[in-house]
């Protein structure tokens, strides 16, 4: 068992492309994940728990035999439906979901809930099947904790869900229980800032539906505003195109413009995102021929 528990935690670090030190911070020395590691000390419950949510896997990824490592198959699949997801492609995340999903019985419970997750996401998008992806949804978030980055994002998509099904009492709710643990994130991981920015972002553009222009502008810059403090260009591109259609109405024409035109050039030269890029190039020469 302490064997398994040693290669486990360092192939699980590994995977996350951690340091031993960054693994530690602000849970234990780095010299106990060393020790770890070896085979030569055996951690506590508590430490155990800690490492678990920072590896963001189960308890039972540590000690069960019969859960197997993430392969690279689902690494590779992460990094593609992360790629679909950003642009909305969600044919495309149905497609590759169709082929990862026989797999699934072999994954590690945080894995599954994370194809869960991507399940819904077809259901809702794809196969017109809203009440059973809010309810997919409702379900895997009473399996993970309230810490665990799997909580946090499935409860991000539920917000989206409740708000585009016109339920927006649980909409509201939602709105505050991931206002209150988003404040609390110190965004040490990409998980978590980029969580921190999509919440922020669509905040801004259901502020935006909703004609409040004030408090859409302000999310909209605070969004730009912590991309750049943490040097991410995630939605950086859909938040220039969000400031982009708030201010038309009011702000001089060529600021509007640079807000496109700060949009298409990420669109086309950092995501490789061709059909945003060229509605965008479109709308540019449509609205603003001189």
């Amino acid at each position: 068992m302490g064997s398994l528990l040693a290669t486990r935690i360092k192939s699980r670090r590994k995977e996350l492309k951690l340091s031993q030190k960054e693994l530690a911070e602000g849970i234990c020395k780095q010299g106990q994940i060393s020790r770890l590691e070896n085979g030569e000390y055996t951690p506590g419950s508590e430490l155990l728990h800690q490492l678990a949510k920072k590896l963001n896997v189960s308890m039972d990824y540590f000690f069960d035999e019969q859960i197997l490592n993430e392969s690279t198959d689902l690494i590779e699949f992460k990094k593609i439906a992360k790629t679909f997801i950003t642009q909305r492609n969600y044919e495309s995340l149905k497609y590759i979901y169709d082929l990862e999903k026989e797999k699934s019985h072999r994954l590690s419970l945080s894995d599954k809930i994370y194809l869960e997750w991507i399940a819904s996401l077809v259901d809702f998008y794809v196969r017109d099947r809203r009440e059973g992806a809010i309810e997919r949804l409702e379900k895997a978030l009473k399996s993970t904790h309230k810490a665990d980055i799997n909580h946090l994002q499935i409860s991000n998509t539920l917000f989206n869900f409740y708000h585009d099904t016109d339920n927006l009492a649980r909409f509201d709710m939602m709105k505050e229980e991931l206002t209150s643990h988003l404040q609390q994130l110190t965004l040490n991981t990409i998980e978590e800032l980029e969580l921190s920015i999509k919440f922020n972002y669509n905040l801004g553009r259901y502020f935006w539906l909703q004609k409040n222009m004030e408090a859409a502008i302000k999310q909209v810059t605070a969004t730009i505003k912590l991309c750049q403090e943490y040097r991410t260009t995630y939605l950086l591109a859909d938040s220039f195109l969000l400031l982009g259609n708030l201010s038309q109405n009011f702000s001089e024409r060529t600021t509007v413009k640079t807000y496109f035109e700060t949009a298409h050039f990420l669109y086309k030269q950092i995501e490789d995102n061709t059909e945003k890029a060229l509605a965008v190039e479109h709308y540019i020469s449509d609205k603003f021929q001189n």
